[in-house]
Parts: structure tokens; sequence; C-alpha cells
């Protein structure tokens, strides 16, 4: 594949993941569609990576990694504690 398909698909990836945060109601399913939306920058990041034969792009695919484990702990332990009985 080419690095425009890499790109196209980043594109598609971020738009269905942008429409599952808007058109959904539950906290989980809004999660979900944020961490689409970073998977699709990380792959946007790693496919224009290669394309221009840079290693800054992949540096930067690692620490959107580290932000996504971050907002997912964080996001996960929220709606966790907000259905917990008391």
């Amino acid at each position: 594949m080419t690095t425009a398909a890499y790109l196209y698909l980043g594109a598609i990836l971020f738009a269905v993941g942008a429409l599952g945060t808007v058109l959904r109601t539950n906290a989980t399913d809004r999660l979900v569609g944020v961490e689409i939306m970073l998977a699709a920058a990380i792959l946007t990041l790693v496919a224009s990576a290669v394309g221009f034969g840079e290693l800054e792009g992949e540096i930067a695919a690692v620490l959107v990694v580290g932000v996504a484990v971050a907002q997912a702990t964080v996001g996960l332990a929220l709606v966790w504690r907000a259905r917990r009985p008391e």
C-alpha cells in the first residue's frame, strides 16, 4: 500500500472515532471513540514518517501511545468509580 492509502485510512478512522464520540451517550463508548481517534493519529504519524523517511513521526507516535494509555487509564477509572455502588 502507498503512503497516501495509509493517510486516507487514518482520516477515515479519525472520522469514525469522532462520530462515535459525538453520537454516543455512554461514557465507555465515548472513550472507545477517543481511542479510535488516537489510533488514527498514530497511523498517520507512522505513515508520514515512513513516507518522508524521517524518524520524528515514529517518536511522536510513541508519545501519542503514552498519552492514549494515560487517557484510557484515567477515563476507565472515572467510569468505574461512577458505576460502583456506594
